[in-house]
This record gives C-alpha cells, structure tokens and sequence, in this order.
C-alpha cells in the first residue's frame, strides 16, 4: 500500500512538473501592432515585429522588422549578434538543430544556441537531411528577373563537422534518404551512392 502510494506521488510530481514547464513556454502572438511574445498569459516582450519564431532550446528566437531586417533575439527582446541566411522574406529555418548563415558570400552552419558550429565555407551548401548536407562548387548563377539558379558545377557531401565525406566528383546529388542513398549522376549516367561516395548502383 505504502509502495502504490509513493508511486501515486511520483506521477502527480511528473504532472505538475510537465504542467509548470509548458506554463513557462514562450508563445509568439500577433496583434495589429505585430508580433511578440506571451509567457503564462503576459506579454513579455512587446509586438513589434514583422515576423517570429518560436524560441530554440537554447532561448533564441528569428525575428524580423522593417528597420534592422532579420535577426535573433534573446528571451529578453535584446537583439544577438548572430549571423543569418535570408531566405525569401526570412532566415534560414533550424533542420536537424543546424541553421545556414552567409558570411562574405559564403555558407555555413550555426547550432540552436547560435553558436557557428561550421564555418562559411562553401559556394552552396543544402540543410542537412539525415545528418548530411550536400556541397556543389564551380556553378554559374543564371538570373532570372527576381529569381537566381545555378548551372553546372560539381557536388560533394559533408558532415555535421564540416568534412567533406564526399569529394566534388558529381554533376548531381539528391538529399539522402533514411537508409543512407542518394540519387546522383556522373556526366549523364544517372547512378546511387552510398553516404561515403560510393556508387552502389
């Protein structure tokens, strides 16, 4: 009886502790005056900005407005010195807890605490898809009134430290999928690889 009721104890500790923990999440509300931030009711960081996320693990948030463009934020309002990427109307999104930056028209990596966890280093890199991103170098950008692509070039692969894992010996490579292939092509013979280059098929 004693043993039940110790346990009883421990599940409602874990309910009030999961209840008072989602109580101090910092939401992102919008109002005519923009957006800003809740936390258990109360506004604690005022509307002003054009655009919010929700805030990291870490405690930062991407925010935009007309006058400093987009940036993070602390749990304070305070604006960081954190580089971004923008994207559209935006900033990078976080995948797989790494975001892109651009640092002197190169790209590379922050952590959700925005910390730079790979340094600018790459001509093209894509967000990371089961813990590898695609690399491409040597392309030519073709614009298009608003629009950019790229043309020709080579493909590589890195990993979430920066290291090429695979050379820039491709003329294409896809995302990779859960089982660690990609789709890709060498000259014009489509083919598959392995997460370290090799062709499998």
């Amino acid at each position: 009886m004693q043993k039940m009721k110790k346990i009883f104890q421990l599940i409602a500790l874990f309910l009030i502790t999961s209840c008072n923990s989602q109580s101090k999440e910092i939401i992102p509300f919008e109002t005519d005056k923009g957006w800003g931030y809740k936390q258990d009711g109360e506004i604690i960081i005022q509307p002003k900005f054009g655009i919010a996320s929700e805030f990291t693990d870490c405690g930062i948030a991407a925010v935009g407005d007309s006058v400093n463009g987009n940036y993070f934020i602390d749990k304070t309002g305070k604006k960081l010195n954190i580089p971004v990427l923008k994207m559209g109307n935006f900033i990078d999104d976080f995948h797989e807890g790494f975001a892109r930056f651009k640092k002197n028209e190169k790209l590379g990596f922050i952590n959700q605490c925005g910390k730079i966890v790979v340094e600018a280093k790459f001509e093209s890199v894509t967000p990371f898809k089961n813990k590898i991103a695609i690399v491409r170098r040597g392309f030519e950008v073709i614009e298009n009134g608003p629009y950019k692509t790229q043309k020709g070039g080579k493909y590589g692969a890195i990993d979430k430290t920066g290291n090429l894992i695979i050379p820039y010996e491709f003329d294409f490579i896809s995302e990779f999928s859960d089982n660690n292939t990609a789709n890709a092509k060498v000259g014009n013979k489509d083919v598959i690889i392995n997460s370290k280059g090799k062709i499998i098929k």
